[in-house]
């Protein structure tokens, strides 16, 4: 299963995320706070990131740049999960290396499928009875 990791302030927000995607199968690791999503992300290199614009530390969109500035870091597919709505911020996000984007609130289930969606259909769905040879 994939290693995912949760860049989300709000406690219950991460919670409901993390206990969705440890159903699925995934190891998932949960940072509250802007400033060390790139720390974690260099120590478990997570196969993807979800991640909110509004952290204390550095945005989201500072965390992307930083990301994109790392060869280590570029090719993690992020999707941008947050409670900007607008079409600037959504924009920025893209610009600054965001793979998806999704405003809050949001279906937890809609995000499992996206995840799904960046990391592989195989991936997110163990659950599913697998077609007879």
């Amino acid at each position: 299963m994939a290693q995912i990791l949760i860049a989300d302030d709000d406690a219950l927000i991460g919670e409901v995320i993390f206990h969705r995607l440890q159903d699925k199968g995934h190891n998932v690791v949960v940072v509250d706070d802007g400033g060390r999503v790139v720390e974690q992300t260099l120590q478990t290199k997570p196969e993807i990131i979800i991640l909110d614009n509004l952290m204390p530390g550095l945005t989201g969109t500072e965390i992307l740049s930083e990301l994109q500035r790392n060869a280590f870091t570029a090719t993690i597919p992020v999707i941008m999960l947050t409670a900007q709505t607008g079409r600037n911020q959504m924009i920025e996000a893209y610009r600054a290396g965001a793979s998806d984007y999704m405003t809050k609130p949001f279906d937890p289930e809609e995000l499992i499928d996206r995840v799904a969606g960046v990391i592989g259909p195989s991936v997110g769905n163990s659950d599913l009875e697998q077609p007879a040879l």
